[in-house]
């Protein structure tokens, strides 16, 4: 029995690493199936990992201290159960210098945005912090950077028998090159089909439309809405917009530089409606905006601004110095007018 659980825990900690492959997932998912017991025992082990580094001290993390805090947390975790507990601790502890690495790991992806599992082989989602962008890397070798008010969703199977996400927001890809297991992305009207390549995409659920701009490689695109399941392709330097309202693209040349430029902290107004730069506004800042006057929908805006050095009063006062807009501030809430 013992010798069972010693290779559980093995399972267990290549699997918080991320290193778990198809047959050690089939292996472990078949011995939770067996018991709530069994069950009971991978939350707990994950419950431990994940409760023994606080998030709020990341900032200024010291590895050997995140260490001794996680030996700590296990050592009052088995204290707090009854004493039978004690061998699980002792095993646990024969793994210190691997869980000294998978510590970093974890602190890694703190940094670079939530992973969220609750329970075993569950999907991971990860979601920049409030006002706050955030890059990843996944399994396969791909980066994606998120902005504010995104969400990425993948299996834990990602890489295995294929490359599927899922998007809610806007990312920024350079997708790993893999002719095998084509890499796609999926938000609720559209998806982004590649084998190697660099490209933003852009549908927040709220939004009038979706977009992708190219930046390197050959992207397909198939729309996902029910009155029309259009396919477009792109080269580089384009951009596809997809209407919500009447499920047609429209194709044009862009620069793709500044499609992305928001991964460097930019804030860029280029020629949008003023209800997309409110929404760009309470992503960026973390207010809310109101259009107050339909005047301001005839217009239209540009500027590009960084948002680690320009509050949101300064490029309010940008706006405001065209002439066409005035703005009021009261708390987290801005009225346009």
């Amino acid at each position: 029995m013992e010798e069972t659980i010693k290779h559980i825990d093995d399972l267990i900690i290549q699997l918080l690493c991320g290193e778990l492959n198809h047959e050690g997932q089939e292996e472990l998912r078949n011995w939770i199936a067996i018991s709530d017991e069994n069950k009971n025992y991978v939350q707990i082990q994950e419950e431990i990992w994940f409760s023994s580094v606080d998030k709020d001290e990341l900032a200024r993390y010291d590895a050997s201290k995140a260490f001794e805090s996680f030996l700590s947390h296990i050592a009052e975790t088995g204290a707090d159960k009854q004493k039978k507990s004690s061998n699980r601790i002792r095993r646990l502890l024969r793994y210190a210098a691997m869980i000294a690495i998978v510590a970093l790991i974890s602190i890694f992806a703190y940094q670079h945005g939530q992973r969220q599992l609750s329970e075993a082989f569950a999907e991971i989602v990860i979601e920049p912090a409030p006002g706050s962008r955030t890059k990843t890397i996944l399994p396969d070798g791909t980066s994606v950077w998120l902005n504010s008010g995104s969400k990425l969703t993948y299996s834990q199977g990602f890489g295995l028998k294929d490359r599927q996400v899922s998007l809610k927001g806007e990312g920024f890809f350079e997708v790993t090159k893999n002719k095998d297991l084509p890499f796609s992305v999926k938000s609720g009207i559209l998806q982004v089909n590649v084998l190697g390549t660099k490209f933003n995409f852009r549908d927040y659920p709220e939004d009038p439309e979706a977009e992708v701009v190219l930046s390197e490689g050959f992207v397909s695109l198939k729309s996902l809405m029910a009155n029309n399941h259009e396919y477009k392709t792109l080269i580089p330097g384009q951009r596809a917009v997809l209407n919500k309202k009447t499920g047609k693209f429209e194709l044009d040349e862009y620069d793709a530089g500044k499609s992305h430029m928001w991964t460097q902290g930019f804030l860029i107004l280029d020629g949008e409606s003023i209800y997309t730069i409110a929404k760009k506004l309470e992503r960026s800042y973390g207010v809310k905006v109101t259009v107050f006057s339909k005047t301001l929908e005839q217009f239209h805006f540009y500027g590009d601004f960084i948002r680690q050095e320009q509050s949101l009063t300064d490029v309010l006062e940008a706006l405001k110095g065209t002439g066409k807009l005035h703005y009021k501030i009261d708390g987290k809430n801005v009225t346009l007018y």
